[in-house]
């Protein structure tokens, strides 16, 4: 169901509710009034009774019958008994049967305010009416026939107004639920208008107050991480093609200059070993991809490690490389601090020895290493006294496939940094990097501790 039918069907829903409650409470309201009226006009007709008949001595004549004939408001199958205090009638307005109802609810009649009966259509009154020391009971009854008409008139006036109502508010909702969506039927026709060409679009935010306008902000921020997500992808791509075409485009002139001109084996050989270096420079690169795109995925088993294990294997790798240089360690911890975290052995060493690698390329000097456990992360900090980083270039060094202008004579693709920052949010710590030219730089990761 669409948002639009779905609006429309609640507020018809909870109006048409309120209306129909409010067309009753209306009618229940009136029935009570038109209640209270007819039996205040029942005992009001029972005291006129009793003053006329009982106390002016006309119970055995016809007076009060005479009297009432002429009553232009004389109530319908008006009906007035009244018993003396044996419970014998002595008056009864109407040539009919004496009735019984009347005679078993004398004991019910209170001697201090009237009571009220009702026995079928007929609404009933009887009061206590007590002349010098004797005591009568006095029963006025009849069918209030105006006041229910009314009744009726009123129950087909709302019935006819809550059908006309509930049209009414099917229109209202209708259009007032367009109205309300009809914001975000525009961000959806601006959106669909965004491709893959035109990321540089936005949505209309509107009054940036509303919650239609917190989306379309939302869409626009989304938008942008697309558009940079798009850019970065299509610079990756653009430097990794470049970076793979220049050692294949080697290897390809080098056996076509071989097939062509080699006549013995000596430069054969060379020509080989030529191929065979380009080779490893394409194997190189293509596996620092595939790193970059596994850490990327994200899906990785993580489990408890211990970051000095990590740290330890880590210079021993890069020592193999770089034989002559020295990494002295320093520790930061007392007896009762951990170097524990929750994260992948594997990845971690991965990170730590891209940074050791990095500082021993752009450093001929000692690179030194210090492990710290603080209260809630552990820390490794590496720095070395090499080239360093020129400000202008710190934003972009952790771009895949970017080298900076101090890169120059230094083997690489520029893929190291990108893996360890991926790889270091992945245990949800952070990399920071601090540099100088020509002072060297400082690489700094923390890492959350297993509390």
């Amino acid at each position: 169901m669409l948002i639009r039918n779905r609006l429309t069907f609640i507020f018809t829903i909870l109006a048409t509710a309120i209306q129909v409650t409010l067309s009753l409470l209306v009618w229940y309201f009136y029935s009570l009034y038109r209640q209270e009226e007819f039996y205040e006009r029942l005992e009001g007709t029972a005291r006129v009774a009793g003053r006329v008949l009982i106390s002016r001595r006309h119970l055995h004549d016809d007076f009060f019958k005479n009297m009432v004939r002429t009553d232009l408001l004389t109530i319908v199958d008006e009906q007035i008994s009244i018993y003396d205090a044996q419970k014998n009638l002595v008056f009864m307005n109407r040539e009919l049967k004496e009735s019984a109802f009347f005679k078993g609810i004398i004991p019910d009649v209170s001697a201090h305010e009237s009571s009220r009966f009702k026995s079928g259509r007929l609404e009933s009154i009887g009061l206590r009416y007590q002349d010098r020391r004797q005591v009568f009971y006095i029963f006025a009854s009849g069918y209030d026939r105006l006041g229910l008409t009314k009744l009726v008139t009123l129950q087909q006036i709302l019935l006819l107004a809550n059908l006309m109502g509930f049209a009414l508010i099917v229109l209202a909702g209708w259009y007032f639920s367009g109205r309300a969506l009809r914001p975000i039927s525009r961000i959806v026709d601006e959106v669909e208008q965004i491709t893959a060409m035109h990321l540089h679009k936005r949505v209309d935010e509107g009054n940036r107050r509303d919650e239609i306008a917190q989306l379309a902000m939302t869409f626009n921020q989304m938008l942008f991480r697309l558009e940079e997500a798009f850019a970065s992808q299509r610079s990756f791509v653009s430097h990794a093609s470049h970076e793979l075409r220049t050692p294949l485009t080697n290897i390809l002139g080098t056996l076509q200059t071989s097939l062509r001109y080699d006549q013995n084996p000596s430069d054969w050989r060379a020509s080989m070993e030529v191929s065979v270096e380009e080779l490893k420079k394409v194997i190189a690169l293509t596996n620092s991809l595939l790193s970059l795109a596994k850490v990327t995925e994200g899906i990785v088993a993580f489990n408890t490690v211990q970051v000095d294990d990590c740290l330890l294997t880590a210079i021993g790798q890069v020592q193999a490389t770089y034989l002559d240089r020295k990494f002295p360690l320093q520790f930061k911890a007392t007896e009762a601090d951990s170097f524990l975290i929750k994260g992948n052995a594997a990845l971690l060493t991965t990170a730590l020895v891209n940074l050791l690698d990095n500082a021993c390329k752009y450093s001929s000097e000692a690179v030194s290493v210090q492990l710290q456990a603080q209260d809630e992360q552990v820390q490794v900090v590496i720095a070395d006294q090499g080239r360093g980083i020129a400000e202008t270039e710190m934003m972009h060094v952790f771009n895949p496939l970017y080298r900076g202008r101090n890169a120059d004579g230094v083997p690489g693709y520029g893929i190291g940094l990108a893996v360890t920052q991926k790889i270091i949010a992945l245990h949800q710590g952070t990399l920071q990097l601090t540099s100088q030219g020509g002072q060297g730089t400082t690489a700094t990761v923390a890492l959350p501790k297993v509390l």
